[in-house]
């Protein structure tokens, strides 16, 4: 009887898994090996073919080689695995303290720069009552006086008494010294008198006669600076009464005024009533109407026919003498059409120049820089008083903000104890985040993830905290 084995595939595992796996193969007896082995073959009886020969039955085989081959790999991989690396200790005669003795005195140096920054914030908290401090430093200043005595008393030496005192001999030394100086100086004056020589007026010897010439023309050239000068300008000491001559000017100015003489008219005679009239249109339209009456005239022709006897015939108006009055009606018509056309035309021009005009007058009074005095002095006027009025809102507005600034910025001593609870309660929470291992920048990163009521929450809680620090301080 064969039996064929097909082994499923492989599950990955984690690496606790494979060791509690590994532990639990290697405790199990081979018999319980060949068990789990035939197992497994079993639950793929389904999957494989199986020939049977006869009626045999299925026997348990063993482990073969190659799977004790791996079950020893995996033994000594889990031995392998179960082994400790640590690190080997520094030796004793290696260690030296040099870096504890550094951080300590890093540490104290730390704590006295603490300190004494905390008693210059804290002397300087109160600005007007500096009396404490202003008696140590007199303190050590008196002290630091009497040690710089001390050491000046220590240092000084008596110097000994000079040579020059005792000795007699010095003395006369220094007196021949003096007379020998004496007649240096008068040898050395007798020698600069012997070699000086005289001005040139008083030289009586004449060394070059044209230096002499030479001076003469200069002299003749320069005479004139000697000269007095015969101008002699007459100076008044008083000053003017300028008012009086002012007053005097201006009566002399209306008195000249007054003795202007008037402009006389000549006798003027006018000739405009000889000159012969013209002809106006009127005129001539009237001239023209009895013509057209004239022509219009009705005819008797009709009324005289009543008048005439039976025996004569009646005559009758021919279509010739209708359309000729027609046309002649028709062709006044179109002349008085006209001239109502024409006159109100001219009615309309008269109007259209008159505004014309206006609105020209207007627009030259504009662009003319030229404008009446009165005029420029009202807007300047108007303009100086609404700049005046101007700077005195904007003075009065700003007096507003400087009186609001003052009344609401607090007194000197408040902002430095304010500043001064601040920083100390900045300081606290610095050292109570580091107490914790925490950093500033860890929980700011921290905080803008919270949802805004847990920040308003937090802000709270630090504005109460630094807010009883600020009372306690």
């Amino acid at each position: 009887m064969t039996v064929f084995v097909v082994k499923g595939p492989r599950k990955s595992s984690s690496m606790s898994e494979l060791m509690s796996g590994r532990r639990s193969t290697s405790r199990k007896s081979p018999l319980r090996q060949s068990g789990r082995f035939f197992t497994s073959s079993a639950a793929w009886a389904s999957a494989t073919t199986v020939s049977h020969r006869g009626p045999q039955h299925l026997q348990h085989q063993g482990p073969t080689e190659t799977e004790q081959l791996q079950l020893s790999k995996e033994e000594k991989e889990e031995a392998e695995c179960q082994r400790k690396f640590r690190a080997v200790p520094v030796p004793g005669h290696v260690f030296l303290p040099l870096y504890d003795e550094m951080t300590q005195v890093r540490q104290k140096e730390r704590r006295e720069g603490h300190e004494q920054r905390r008693d210059f914030l804290l002397s300087m908290q109160k600005p007007f009552s500096f009396l404490e401090r202003d008696e140590k430093k007199r303190e050590k200043l008196m002290q630091m006086i009497s040690t710089v005595a001390q050491s000046q008393k220590a240092t000084n030496v008596r110097k000994p008494i000079p040579k020059a005192i005792k000795d007699h001999t010095v003395s006369e030394h220094l007196k021949e010294e003096e007379l020998r100086r004496k007649v240096r100086i008068q040898l050395r004056a007798q020698e600069t008198l012997r070699k000086s020589t005289a001005p040139i007026e008083n030289q009586t010897h004449t060394e070059n006669p044209e230096s002499r010439t030479a001076q003469r023309t200069k002299k003749e050239v320069l005479a004139f600076l000697d000269q007095k000068p015969t101008f002699q300008p007459k100076t008044n000491s008083q000053v003017p009464d300028f008012d009086r001559l002012h007053k005097a000017f201006q009566r002399e100015s209306l008195k000249r005024a007054e003795r202007k003489n008037v402009t006389k008219c000549q006798p003027f005679h006018l000739r405009t009533s000889i000159l012969p009239s013209r002809p106006s249109r009127s005129s001539s339209e009237k001239e023209q109407e009895p013509i057209v009456s004239a022509v219009l005239k009705r005819s008797n022709s009709f009324g005289g026919l009543t008048s005439l006897s039976t025996d004569t015939l009646p005559t009758y108006i021919t279509d010739a003498a209708r359309k000729r009055c027609m046309a002649i009606r028709k062709s006044v018509e179109q002349k008085e059409s006209k001239e109502q056309e024409s006159t109100e035309w001219m009615r309309r021009h008269r109007k259209r120049s008159q505004a014309m005009k206006k609105t020209v007058a207007v627009r030259a009074k504009v662009m003319d820089p030229h404008s009446s005095l009165k005029e420029v002095y009202h807007e300047k006027l108007k303009q100086h008083r609404e700049a005046d009025q101007q700077r005195t809102r904007e003075y009065k507005k700003e007096l507003q903000d400087i009186k609001a600034r003052v009344t609401v910025r607090p007194y000197l001593f408040e902002q430095v104890s304010q500043k001064n609870a601040k920083a100390d309660a900045e300081r606290i929470y610095r050292d109570k985040l580091r107490e914790a291992g925490l950093n500033e920048q860890f929980v700011k990163t921290k905080g803008e993830d919270w949802k805004s009521t847990d920040a308003m929450c937090y802000s709270s809680i630090y504005n109460v905290a630094l807010h009883n620090t600020v009372r306690l301080l």
